[in-house]
């Protein structure tokens, strides 16, 4: 009746936390292996998660190049234009850096649990709902880009002319990308045949 919290309540909080945090990275853990997460990842990728620092260095330095070279047609004075190159190649390394390190402790996890490298039933075709789901989610970041690459232009389109192009890029993608599967499967069913 003193109002002080009981000695079992610190504990229960700290019980709960933990439970939150569990069952937290259960569900991250099922999502990313939803999308695919628990393939093995390319050569190129395993190797920049175990550099982050040296090939955060080098991307920050593709993303600052770039603004300082667009920076330089303004007339501010030179310590201004070296600062925002400074700020934003720094910010550029820290984000590149977090997402290497990120992806450097996802890999370990799988190397501790396994990948999933038992064969997928790849020649299952996509349903209509999927692939139209693929494409509008492609569709809307294609369109900002477009939208962002015509302002470069003195007559930039308009929201409709860019989310058009967008539109167009990609159903082309997704059919290059149609093209490259189905020569995959006869290049399988060729080997198959081969094999027996």
């Amino acid at each position: 009746m003193s109002g002080r919290p009981e000695a079992g309540d610190g504990s229960e909080a700290g019980g709960r936390s933990t439970r939150l945090r569990a069952a937290l990275r259960r569900a991250f853990w099922a999502v990313d292996r939803s999308f695919d997460g628990a393939d093995p990842p390319p050569r190129p990728l395993v190797f920049a998660a175990r550099n982050a620092a040296g090939c955060a260095t080098v991307a920050a330095l593709f993303i600052a190049a770039p603004v300082a070279l667009a920076l330089s047609v303004f007339t501010d004075p030179a310590w201004g234009r070296l600062l925002q190159t400074v700020l934003t190649g720094t910010c550029a390394w820290l984000l590149f850096w977090a997402f290497l390190r990120f992806e450097r402790r996802r890999q370990a996890h799988y190397e501790r649990t396994g990948y999933d490298i038992a064969p997928r039933d790849s020649e299952a075709p996509t349903g209509a709902r999927g692939v139209l789901i693929g494409a509008l989610i492609s569709w809307v970041p294609m369109t900002l880009f477009v939208w962002l690459i015509g302002r470069l232009d003195d007559a930039p389109p308009s929201w409709t002319a860019s989310a058009v192009l967008a539109a167009l890029t990609v159903v082309c993608m997704n059919f290059a990308q149609y093209l490259r599967e189905r020569r995959r499967t006869r290049a399988r069913e060729s080997a198959d045949r081969e094999a027996r």
